[in-house]
């Protein structure tokens, strides 16, 4: 009868668990089997439960688009890791022997003769070749075989270099002779065959390289044995470069040599780059070097075509220009170079035109062509200025001009966007040669007629097809060249050819704006065309006062700018009436805009008439904000109206002759009253006007206050009650206020205006000098607190958040004044802070209470002056049990919901820290600990006021350490008495009897966590106490670090703590080696060396020999043990 499913899984379950436990799997393998059978099991499941489903719902089968191949990282498997790990403790143990070997051998290498060095390398070779042949065949580890190959394959060459440079052979086959070349030839030559025999023997792409750069090398030598000049190796060399490449299409289909045929075409594609580069940095005869560019850009296109390496067309373009430019310099042609190098550009054309079969190498020269042409432009720009200075001007322009024929072209041919604007540039830089030839008028107006012309018939009205691609182009080319004539003219300070441009500009924009049907252009020219004729207004007033220069004296550039507003005004009827209504409206805003303008150059202007023109200016400028309102029924703009009235009324200071600043400040304090009257009366016909006025008399009434004030620091003043002005202002606006915000910001300023009066009538009768001042806080406090005893709830509340704030800056003033202190004052203080903790119950914002409470400190600071240190931490200490009482009667936690938080306990966390503070200095070590006890007392009290179970033992743990800092503190101050034999140990030893203590009682659910703590406490003492026995370097330290572990290791094994037996056990080796170091300390540094290398290759070789056995007794006992361990604490 065969078991269910849920037994046999059971049985298989416990089987393995028995395994895992007795040390036949790892633990890892355990996990692995478990997870695979669950895996099992769900596929199984799914394949029984398919059938059903299959049959009970028919799905229609549909082709799915097939899925794109993700390539995916290998992923190398446990036998490869493995395999890799062997091979690299295999080089690394051998590199370490052959470092130790070349050591010792070669503590005499400048004793050997040269015979016995290159010998010497030779052996060398010779023993890396048979390393490799041990590898490969007995350990059968082919890559460590083929790296021992590769390095005695590559010492051969070296050997050949060597016996060169020692002169083995003479002073003509050496490094430096006569016969180098030949010397180099036998040592790429020689060693050649065999790398052609182990690249095809390896397959290997390595020695396939290393094969074709000794084959260039052999005849790059080869050529230098030669009696050849410099340009005839070259053209040898290019030639071998050619050959490389017909050899690729005559044996590109051999399957012998397909190894090699491969790699050709990268490598000759390198080679040919190499050749190019030594023959255009080393030639003699400049005929020779023509015809080796001329060859060399015929062997790159032909590799454009073999290789399909379209990248060398652009190597074939650069050298075929820069052999014109050989032929032009070093020929007969050089008088006409300006000429021939622009001509250069329509040579590509003509090359694209002969190879139209080819769209993209059509398309290359194209665009090189344009890139010619570029670079002939600056080369021709070079010579005309900085060598030819003013001759050849004819010749210049006609370059240009075909230059900019070439770009015409282009751009109808390709259409592309640089073509189609380097068009109407190198037109205008033609433009500008042709007036060098000219001369006639200022070369910027010139530029600006110009670019007139072309902007109107190139941009706007040309029908010719040729000049289509370049019609956008020259539009937007010829606004920058507009743009940069004007500026010019402005820069220089030409001011009337910059109006008249202007005025013209006007003008064009009008066309434009005709002319256009795109939205976007015409929007622009409607607002251009009054911003440039306003523009042309304005600039003439330079003209004018060189005409008339009383016309500056008189009546300034403002009064200008407001004329020429006022003149746009008219324009803008006359557009209105013209059916222009949208140039019509422009033209309103421009004049608006300028009159602002205007009016905000009245600021400081020195030329201005203060007594008649600014008030005119100003007066005019009410109308016309009233104006703007009206037009663009705007709302915001009536805050515009209420500057500019406030400014007019200003105005009038000058108008009226006031004065003195008394006189000034009496004046100016009415200017909030006249707004806000303003306001009502215009709320009638304008409902929106009255929020501005109000909001603008609003935001002077405190500056004008701040103005009062600084006017009473001086020795005659106004009178204090002038504040009654703002006052009556804020108590009118509370009233009128409709919504709670507006009441509140009224209610405070008039709260904080009384207080201003409470502090300044006094300072007027000189009162202040027998009370301080900042009891006028505290009256202030007392003055509106009757109040709000008098008023009903709502206004109570109100009144409570001006309150608060403001009497926690008078306790701040009240407790940090300078002023002497009488004998009982600070119960006025401690009266004031406890009024504030009142209305701050009443509030119930807990979070404010610290203000208050930390104040007091700041009090004590001040009235402990002259006191003595007992008396100071009695009272300290009082404060604190008098703050922690508090916080228990009014708190049940330390931080509650919604932020509830025991400000009096806290605050008596920072009276001790002050506490600190005050005593850290003092001799006696028990006056010292009382701040340090306390806080221990304050964490174990404080740790049940918190609902969070990971703070609450936090606290605990923070209050017995501070009870061991006590300890700490009373040790270090009476470590004389202590022996120094044990005096580390009972520093440290607490340390261990207190961590037991928190493991046990306190984080006893953490126990996973104390027991990482614990291994690392263990250990840190036991470094400290390790260190402390070495800088004794005593027996007695020696012994008790001895006992000390022996003791850890007993006391792990009997109680199963890892931390204690391992430390224990770590300590104990470290002693015994440490104690026996003059046996082993001396012995020589290679001896490491060797000792390592032996190490790796006996690892490896083990690892080698292990995976064709099976896991012995031993292991599995080993095994055992270290399961057992894992179920220490």
């Amino acid at each position: 009868m065969a078991l269910p499913e849920d037994k046999k899984l059971e049985i298989f379950n416990e089987r393995l668990f028995q395994l895992w436990k007795n040390g036949y799997l790892s633990e890892q393998a355990y996990e692995d089997a478990i997870k695979a059978n669950e895996s099992y099991i769900h596929d199984m499941e799914l394949a029984a439960n398919q059938p059903e489903e299959a049959k009970a719902e028919p799905v229609q089968k549909t082709e799915p688009e097939p899925a794109k191949p993700v390539k995916q990282k290998k992923v190398k498997s446990a036998e490869e890791i493995r395999e890799r790990n062997i091979t690299w403790s295999l080089i690394l143990g051998v590199s370490l022997l052959l470092i130790t070997g070349l050591i010792v051998a070669t503590s005499q290498w400048n004793q050997m003769e040269a015979g016995m060095k290159v010998a010497s390398i030779a052996f060398i070779s010779l023993f890396f070749f048979g390393l490799s042949y041990f590898t490969g065949h007995f350990l059968k580890i082919r890559k460590t075989a083929f790296a021992f190959l590769t390095l005695g394959s590559l010492l051969i060459p070296i050997g050949i270099v060597a016996i060169g440079f020692f002169e083995l052979l003479g002073s003509y086959l050496s490094l430096f002779g006569e016969g180098r070349y030949l010397l180099g030839l036998i040592g790429t030559l020689l060693p050649l065959p065999l790398y052609i025999r182990h690249a095809f023997v390896h397959q290997s792409r390595l020695y396939v390289w290393i094969s074709l750069v000794f084959a260039s090398l052999s005849v790059g030598f080869t050529l230098g044995a030669l009696p050849l000049s410099v340009d005839a190796s070259y053209l040898l060399l290019m030639l071998y470069n050619a050959a490389l490449l017909i050899g690729y299409v005559r044996f590109k289909e051999a399957e012998t040599w397909t190894l090699f045929i491969k790699e050709l075409p990268l490598y000759a594609q390198l080679n040919l780059v190499l050749s190019t580069l030594l023959m255009l940095f080393f030639f003699e005869s400049e005929v020779f070097y023509s015809f080796n560019l001329l060859l060399t850009a015929s062997i790159y296109m032909a590799m454009v075509f073999v290789y399909k390496t379209k990248a060398y067309q652009f190597v074939f373009s650069v050298m075929i220009v820069y052999a014109i430019y050989q032929l032009v310099e070093h020929s007969p042609l050089h008088s006409v170079d300006v000429t021939i190098y622009a001509l250069a550009g329509l040579l590509y054309l003509g090359f694209a035109h002969a190879f139209k079969d080819n769209e993209l190498v059509e398309k290359v020269f194209r665009y090189t062509s344009g890139v010619v042409s570029l670079c002939a432009f600056i080369y021709i720009s070079y010579q005309g200025i900085a060598l030819k200075g003013e001759e050849g001007s004819v010749m210049l322009l006609g370059a240009y001009l075909i230059i900019t024929a070439n770009y015409l072209l282009l751009a109808n041919v390709m259409n592309h966007v640089a073509f189609r604007y380097l068009t109407p540039i190198f037109y205008f830089i033609s433009l500008w040669n042709l007036w060098e030839l000219m001369h006639v008028a200022p070369l910027f107006l010139f530029m600006f007629i110009g670019a007139s012309a072309v902007f109107v018939y190139v941009g706007w009205w040309t029908k010719i097809s040729w000049l289509q691609p370049v019609q956008e182009s020259t539009l937007y080319t010829s606004l920058l060249v507009l743009a940069g004539s004007i500026g010019y003219a402005i820069y220089d300070m030409l001011f009337g050819y910059a109006s008249f441009m202007f005025l013209l500009g006007s003008l064009l924009a009008y066309l434009v704006k005709k002319k256009t049907e795109r939205a976007d252009i015409r929007e622009t020219a409607i607002w251009s065309q009054p911003s440039a004729s306003m523009v042309a207004a304005v600039m003439v007033y330079e003209p004018v006062v060189r005409w008339f220069p009383s016309y500056e004296t008189g009546l300034s550039f403002p009064f200008h700018i407001a004329a020429a507003s006022v003149l746009h005004l008219l324009v803008y009827f006359g557009w209105n009436k013209g059916e222009e209504k949208e140039l019509a409206a422009a033209t309103f805003y421009i004049s608006q805009g300028t009159y602002v303008l205007s009016m905000l150059m009245l600021w400081n202007h020195p030329l201005v008439d203060a007594a008649f023109v600014r008030p005119l200016i100003l007066l005019t400028g009410v109308f016309m904000m009233f104006g703007l309102v009206q037009f663009s029924k705007q709302s915001y703009l009536w805050g515009a109206v209420a500057i500019v009235t406030l400014a007019f009324y200003v105005s009038l200071l000058e108008t009226f002759s006031i004065e003195s600043f008394d006189a000034f400040l009496i004046y100016i304090m009415y200017a909030p009253v006249l707004l806000i009257a303003i306001g009502e009366a215009g709320q009638k016909g304008w409902v929106e006007s009255k929020s501005y006025f109000y909001g603008l008399g609003h935001i002077i009434q405190p500056l004008l206050i701040v103005l009062f004030l600084l006017d009473q620091i001086g020795r005659t003043s106004v009178h204090p009650l002038l504040l009654l002005l703002p006052l009556g202002v804020y108590v009118y606006s509370s009233l009128q206020a409709k919504r709670e915000w507006e009441l509140k910001l009224m209610l405070f300023a008039a709260l904080t205006t009384k207080f201003l009066i409470v502090l300044t009538v006094p300072h007027y009768y000189d009162w202040w000098s027998t009370v301080p001042y900042v009891y006028a806080f505290l009256i202030a406090s007392i003055l509106m607190t009757g109040m709000w005893m008098l008023v009903s709830e709502t206004w109570k509340e109100r009144i409570e958040w001006y309150w608060i704030p403001f009497s926690i800056l008078g306790l701040f003033l009240f407790t940090s004044r300078s002023e002497a202190w009488g004998g009982l004052e600070w119960l006025v203080a401690i009266g004031y802070a406890i009024l504030i903790l009142f209305f701050l119950h009443r509030r119930g914002w807990t979070l404010v209470r610290f203000a208050p409470l930390l104040l007091t400190i700041v009090l004590w600071e001040n009235v402990t002056i002259g006191w003595n240190l007992p008396g100071i931490v009695a009272v300290m200490a009082g404060c604190i049990g008098i703050l922690l009482t508090a916080g228990r009667f009014f708190h049940d936690y330390l931080i509650g919901p919604n932020y509830e938080v025991d400000a009096y306990s806290w605050t008596a966390l920072v009276y001790i820290a002050y506490l600190n503070v005050m005593t850290m200095s003092d001799e006696n070590v028990w006056i010292r600990i009382i701040p340090v006890l306390l806080l221990g007392v304050w964490f174990l009290l404080l740790a049940k006021k918190w609902t969070e179970y990971l703070l609450e033992k936090g606290f605990v743990t923070a209050g017995i350490l501070s009870l061991y800092t006590s300890y700490i503190l009373v040790f270090v101050d009476y470590h004389w008495w202590i022996p120094d034999l044990v005096e580390a140990e009972l520093h440290m030893l607490p340390i261990l009897g207190i961590l037991y203590f928190l493991r046990i009682r306190t984080w006893k659910s953490f126990a996973t966590m104390m027991n990482r703590i614990q291994f690392a406490v263990v250990l840190v003492v036991a470094a400290y106490l390790v260190v402390d026995a070495i800088q004794s370097h005593t027996i007695w330290d020696a012994w008790i670090i001895g006992g000390l572990s022996l003791t850890s290791m007993i006391a792990g094994m009997q109680w199963r703590i890892k931390s204690y037996f391992f430390v224990g056990m770590g300590v104990l080796m470290f002693n015994v080696i440490y104690q026996t170091k003059p046996y082993w300390g001396n012995a020589p540094w290679w001896v490491y060396l060797l000792v390592a290398g032996l190490l790796l290759i006996g690892i490896a070789s083990y690892n080698e020999w292990k995976k064709q056995q099976s896991d012995s007794q031993v292991e599995r006992k080993l095994k055992r043990l270290w399961v057992a361990l894992k179920k220490w604490n």
